[in-house]
C-alpha cells in the first residue's frame, strides 16, 4: 500500500509561505514520516487505514506546518489496470486543494529495505503524475531507514546505486533523495537536514509552486467512465 501526506509550512517571520507534500508507500511508515517532521504523535502508528484526507499542524523550527495524511494505494494488481480505484485517485487530487497556496515540495517516500522493482517504480510515476505534469520538477526521494544497522554496510548512495530503478526514480527528480531512519537521538537533526534540503528546491524552483489547478489535465474516471475532474 501507499499514500500521500502534505506539509504545509508557512514561515512565521515572512508573510511568504511553502507547502510540501509526502508520498510514501506504507501506511505506518507515512505516519512516521508525518509525525517525525512535526516532532509530535500527530498520526496513529497502528496501521489504521485513512480513507479521507485528515489535518494536523504543529511549530517546526519556526514554521507552521499543517499536515495533510491522505488515503493510500495499492502498488498494482493482477489486472493490469490502475493500482488505485478513481475514487481513491480522486482523494488523493483532492488533498492538494487543502494546500491553498500551492504545494512547493512533493517528498516521495519509499522504504530503503523494500523490494523496488520496475512495477512499483510505474506506480510511483503514476501517483506522482496525479499533481500534474510539472510534479517531478518538485519531487524529492524521501528514503526511510527502520534499522540504522542497514547503513553499516553501505551507504544510502550504494544501495540506492545498486538499484537500477530507484536510480531511475531518483533521477527524475532531478537527483535529489533524503533519508530518514529509526533512531530516534539523530531524528530531528534529519528532519532538519531534509527541510534545508526542501528550502534548497523551493530556492532552485525560485520559490513557484505546483497548484491544485495543475492537475485538471488529469483524467480520472470511474468504473461507469463518469469523469471526476
Amino acid at each position: 500500500m501507499g499514500s500521500i501526506v502534505h506539509a504545509l509550512w508557512c514561515n512565521l517571520i515572512k508573510e511568504k509561505s511553502h507547502q510540501s507534500a509526502i508520498v510514501c508507500h506504507d501506511a505506518k511508515r507515512k505516519s512516521a514520516v508525518g509525525n517525525a517532521i512535526l516532532g509530535t504523535m500527530a498520526f496513529d502508528q497502528v496501521g489504521v487505514r485513512t480513507r479521507m484526507s485528515v489535518c494536523r499542524e504543529g511549530l517546526v523550527g519556526g514554521r507552521r506546518l499543517v499536515v495533510v495524511d491522505t488515503p493510500g494505494w495499492e502498488w498494482f494488481n493482477l489486472g493490469g489496470a490502475s493500482a488505485s480505484p478513481a475514487a481513491l485517485r480522486k482523494e488523493i487530487v483532492r488533498s492538494m486543494r487543502l494546500c491553498h497556496h500551492g504545494v512547493h515540495t512533493l517528498l516521495l517516500v519509499v522504504p530503503l529495505s523494500f523490494s523496488f522493482s520496475k512495477r512499483e517504480r510505474h506506480v510511483a510515476e503514476e501517483h506522482v503524475e496525479l499533481f500534474g505534469p510539472r510534479a517531478w520538477n518538485y519531487t524529492l526521494v524521501l528514503f526511510t531507514i527502520k534499522d540504522s544497522k542497514q547503513l553499516r554496510v553501505c551507504s544510502v548512495q550504494v544501495e540506492v546505486e545498486g538499484n537500477g530503478e530507484l536510480q531511475k526514480l531518483v533521477e527524475r527528480c532531478g537527483g535529489r533523495y533524503h533519508a530518514l531512519h529509526g533512531q530516534t537521538s539523530r531524528r530531528r537533526d534529519q528532519v532538519t537536514s531534509l527541510l534545508a534540503k526542501i528550502q534548497e528546491m523551493i530556492s532552485a524552483n525560485g520559490g513557484s509552486v505546483l497548484l491544485s489547478e495543475e492537475t485538471g489535465s488529469v483524467n480520472i474516471t470511474d468504473l461507469n467512465g463518469n469523469c471526476f475532474f
